[in-house]
């Protein structure tokens, strides 16, 4: 998990979540949280809750990192296919890896 715990978001979740700052206990409206990823530039949205068996292999690592969560949020983007040039979609996360080992 080093790799994951290098990743600038959870470097600044984590600084935030040890902050004084309050937080909002108002919950979120899940047509809301949708529409701000569709503004983001997401192409779909879905939402999964964490105790789905499906990604049960997923779980610990999860509450660990973020140990309030019930829902992820799950966005689709299209890309480019002449920018990766390979059918191997893994290739387009090799750079990103590359830069949090």
């Amino acid at each position: 998990m080093a790799k994951f715990d290098h990743h600038p978001t959870v470097k600044w979740w984590r600084e935030q979540a040890t902050s004084n700052q309050p937080t909002s206990t108002v919950p979120l409206n899940s047509d809301a949280l949708r529409s701000l990823c569709l503004e983001a530039g997401a192409d779909d949205v879905g939402f999964v809750e964490v105790d789905r068996p499906e990604i049960a292999d997923q779980h610990s690592d999860i509450q660990r990192t973020f140990p309030h969560t019930k829902t992820l949020i799950s966005f689709v983007t299209k890309m480019n296919r002449e920018n990766i040039r390979t059918p191997v979609r893994s290739a387009a996360n090799i750079e990103f890896h590359a830069n949090y080992d």
